[in-house]
């Protein structure tokens, strides 16, 4: 691996991750885990989706992305594994066609029928070794966020949208994002957080994250980052 230097910007993004716990009933990296990618590897966009073995996209989140068109984004499984998509020429075409120079992509099974993967995009300059050390470097940790974990224990009174709006504010999505997932109004998700906080004993979304996460006392440091998107 070559030798790397990295900036205070850097440095930060990597004790997040460090630190950084997976979310219940999800795979996908909460939104601060995602910002602190893009820091440490720089990029234009990234996106981290859960696709089945026929390679259909099943969920997905990112950062200044768009939305694929078709979610049947290929005919089998995603990449398993560090892949540098730039250096392939086969692969050129369609990084073309989707406007990029260069991606970085990071898989990694989830369950027996599931791939979930990092896909970290430039439009136009091609990433480097360093970068591509760089990911290497915190694949452990990303890995261990990306791998499947049960849903946590929560009461059975709960409805299935309750469950999702749930899981979204515990990837630390505002109203705003979880509305536009779910395809709802935000004053609907507002709803049904104020349901769940009554079922859940809470009076908050920092509560109701630290019940998700199977925890009594509200992380301090998580609850500065949820407040911003009440």
């Amino acid at each position: 691996m070559p030798d790397v230097t990295l900036t205070e910007s850097q440095q930060a993004a990597l004790r997040l991750l460090a630190a950084a716990r997976p979310v219940p009933g999800t795979p996908l990296l909460p939104a601060d885990v995602l910002e602190a990618v893009a820091r440490l590897v720089p990029c234009d966009s990234l996106v981290v989706g859960r696709a089945n073995d026929t390679g259909l996209i099943e969920e997905m989140t990112g950062l200044g992305h768009t939305p694929f068109e078709d979610p049947q984004v290929c005919d089998g499984p995603l990449v398993l594994g560090i892949r540098h998509v730039g250096v392939t020429p086969s692969e050129h075409a369609r990084l073309r066609a989707r406007g990029l120079q260069d991606s970085l992509w990071l898989g990694c099974r989830n369950g027996p029928d599931h791939v979930v993967q990092l896909d970290l995009m430039r439009r136009n300059r091609y990433f480097t070794g360093q970068d591509v050390a760089l990911l290497r470097l915190v694949t452990p940790w990303l890995l261990h966020l990306m791998r499947e974990r049960p849903t946590p224990a929560l009461p059975a009174s709960l409805t299935v949208q309750e469950r999702r709006v749930l899981v979204r504010v515990a990837a630390g999505h505002s109203n705003a994002q979880v509305a536009e997932f779910l395809g709802v109004e935000v004053s609907t998700v507002r709803k049904h957080l104020e349901h769940a906080y009554r079922k859940l004993g809470v009076g908050s979304r920092t509560a109701a994250v630290a019940r998700m996460q199977g925890r009594d006392e509200v992380d301090l440091d998580l609850a500065g980052r949820l407040e911003r998107f009440a």
